[in-house]
């Protein structure tokens, strides 16, 4: 890197991360600017999070949100 130059987070696309700040679960959509667009598994609400406050998920707790992401994907036809 050059200078004052910052990479980009390394945050897979498409995992599941909490977001310490409200509790929420989400998949990674994207990243961009330094910071982190999740979506909630079981709806289409879309938010931004700071890579820092990003948190992985228990065994138990990925599960529970890959059946709500499956369970959304099937209500939705998606």
């Amino acid at each position: 890197m050059f200078g004052d130059e910052q990479a980009e987070p390394l945050v897979e696309i498409g995992s599941v991360k909490r977001d310490a700040e409200t509790g929420r679960v989400g998949v990674v959509q994207r990243t961009h600017d330094g910071a982190v667009r999740l979506q909630a598994v079981s709806s289409d609400e879309r938010w931004e999070v700071d890579p820092e406050q990003l948190r992985d998920l228990t065994s138990i707790e990925l599960l529970s949100a890959r059946t709500a992401l499956a369970n959304y994907y099937s209500r939705n036809r998606v």
